[in-house]
């Protein structure tokens, strides 16, 4: 739960199809949104169901925010990051510096196979990782594991 952190933030929760009221006043926005694969759906199956859920958040928050960092978790990242510049592009707020991809789980993942083969505990591994999340281009960067 979020408002167990120990800072001075309050946290808030919203629900509906207008997230303007969550958004105002934002300077970081996480969009954790979208439906998650399901057997048999293919990764285009999954960029069509998310790519207009992301399309409508980025367009509230082109409105509403549009000075906020914008990191987008829902996949397929490598395309929901594509919707949203286009979108902030189009509403003329776009900053290629407050825009990007969050891939976390794939650093974790690494991490811990890293570990299991080192012997190690998974929080002493750090396994940098880049080329987003499809599977032509995600690339773990062994080389650089002490």
């Amino acid at each position: 739960d979020l408002s167990h952190i120990p800072t001075a933030v309050k946290i808030k929760g919203y629900s509906g199809e207008d997230a303007k009221p969550a958004l105002a006043g934002a300077d970081i926005v996480l969009i954790s949104a979208g439906v998650a694969r399901k057997p048999g759906m293919d990764r285009s199956d999954l960029f069509n169901v998310n790519a207009g859920i992301v399309r409508n958040l980025v367009e509230q928050i082109a409105v509403t925010c549009p000075k906020a960092c914008i990191g987008i978790i829902t996949n397929p990242v490598n395309t929901t990051v594509a919707i949203a510049a286009e979108v902030l592009k189009k509403a003329g707020v776009y900053d290629k510096n407050k825009l990007f991809g969050v891939t976390t789980l794939d650093i974790i993942r690494s991490n811990t196979f890293v570990a299991e083969l080192k012997g190690k505990q998974p929080q002493d591994i750090n396994v940098p990782v880049i080329g987003g999340l499809s599977a032509v281009t995600i690339l773990p960067l062994l080389s650089q594991v002490p």
